[in-house]
């Protein structure tokens, strides 16, 4: 499933049509960091989010136990995750099953690093690599050759990067371990949404879902 076109334009063929003036509930998946904590860059995304949008957004993170949802509600699961490893392909599945179970309509979409017009921002980024995070072998791997072929860099993992690595693109939508490790006081590694206008665009993304 992907969407026909950029934000302002895009369509996702398997979500319901919305009723004039509604909007679907969202329940965003990210990481998070140890302890549940969710960096400020994501929770400042769903304040503004929730203004837009005129509907109730949560945000699950990985790390934190299930969140208490009200009963029944017709859920849009949006996993802003970038890559296809194993909390997309195990937790994503494990999460909506659950809230199936609990009694919720749940519509699963795909995970973000498989999003048309996302790919198409990180690729007008034009850095001279790509970052992330060391990876099993497999799907993830895969994905990551597919990447590079697309935006047309290299991607490189994390744990074997160094300073002269600051200016490639981290995959990591909020300041993490990779971009301490990265930062430098002549050059500082900015994950995605630190920057303005890649945040901008997945706000436009979230704001444009029905």
């Amino acid at each position: 499933m992907t969407p026909s076109a950029g934000p302002g334009c895009w369509r996702w063929p398997l979500l319901p049509k919305p009723v004039a003036g509604e909007r679907s509930p969202l329940l965003l998946v990210v990481h998070g960091h140890a302890g549940g904590q969710i960096p400020e860059v994501l929770v400042d995304l769903v304040s503004e989010l929730v203004r837009g949008r005129q509907a109730p957004v949560w945000m699950q993170a990985l790390t934190a136990d299930p969140l208490d949802l009200p009963q029944g509600l017709p859920l849009v699961l949006v996993p802003l995750l970038l890559t296809p490893g194993s909390h997309v392909r195990s937790d994503v599945p494990a999460i909506r099953q659950r809230l199936r179970d609990q009694g919720h309509r749940v519509q699963v979409l795909p995970f973000l690093g498989a999003w048309g017009p996302w790919l198409e921002h990180l690729r007008g980024l034009a850095a001279p690599a790509v970052l992330h995070h060391p990876l099993r072998p497999g799907v993830a791997d895969r994905y990551l050759a597919a990447l590079s072929a697309y935006v047309g860099v290299p991607c490189l993992s994390a744990d074997r990067s160094g300073e002269g690595d600051a200016a490639a693109l981290p995959l990591a939508l909020a300041p993490n371990r990779m971009t301490a490790h990265l930062q430098t006081e002549a050059s500082p590694c900015l994950a995605l949404l630190e920057r303005p206008a890649t945040r901008q665009f997945l706000l436009n993304l979230l704001l444009d879902l029905p």
